[in-house]
């Protein structure tokens, strides 16, 4: 399965966050988005996610709030290798991916990238606890003033969400540790990893 259903895309996406896609469709992004004209932005294809966690799916709602396609992972690549990576990766048409998984899922998909001549543009470690999260962040120093800023406004996800639907090709040349609030309300500490690979256009 690669969709989310629409009943639970209508109960996850907050209206924080239909806001937020209403805002960049209607102004063309608003002044709350890195906008660096000189820097061409990755234009993603698919958000993957992996089926059963729950900050993963939620992301990959958010994403698709923003227009991108989603993708699931249950447990193993098989699926989206015969879909995406094999027809299209190496190929002409390479499709960039997103996505807030496991590391292991993350592990697997970096290792296949690289032998096809894709690029890791962006990575982060997320430990969710009960009471916040512990960011270590890897991008580049102007993504990451970005977040900075927009973390003011919005909750960590959605700005998670609007700074890699709108991220360049640059490198990482920048790593930082952030502190958010979080409500754990199922209690469960758990590490995931946020990412983008894309093809090469940068020597990275």
């Amino acid at each position: 399965m690669n969709k989310l259903s629409r009943r639970s895309f209508l109960k996850t996406t907050s209206l924080g966050m239909t806001f937020m896609a209403t805002q960049m469709y209607s102004q063309g992004f608003s002044n709350l988005l890195l906008k660096d004209a000189k820097f061409e932005k990755i234009k993603l294809d698919y958000v993957i996610f992996d089926k059963g966690i729950k900050q993963s799916e939620e992301f990959a709602l958010k994403m698709k709030a923003l227009g991108t396609k989603v993708f699931e992972v249950d447990k193993d690549i098989s699926s989206m290798w015969s879909e995406i990576i094999n027809p299209t990766w190496g190929k002409e048409k390479d499709t960039a991916i997103v996505g807030l998984t496991s590391y292991e899922t993350m592990f697997v998909l970096q290792k296949i990238a690289f032998d096809k001549n894709m690029v890791l543009y962006y990575s982060a470690q997320h430990d969710f606890n009960e009471k916040n999260i512990k960011h270590k962040i890897n991008t580049s120093k102007t993504v990451l003033e970005n977040i900075e800023k927009n973390l003011k406004y919005y909750s960590w996800s959605d700005t998670l969400a609007l700074n890699l639907n709108n991220y360049p090709y640059k490198k990482m040349d920048m790593q930082n540790e952030i502190q958010t609030e979080y409500e754990n309300n199922d209690k469960k500490n758990i590490v995931l990893y946020s990412w983008i690979m894309a093809p090469r256009k940068i020597a990275c």
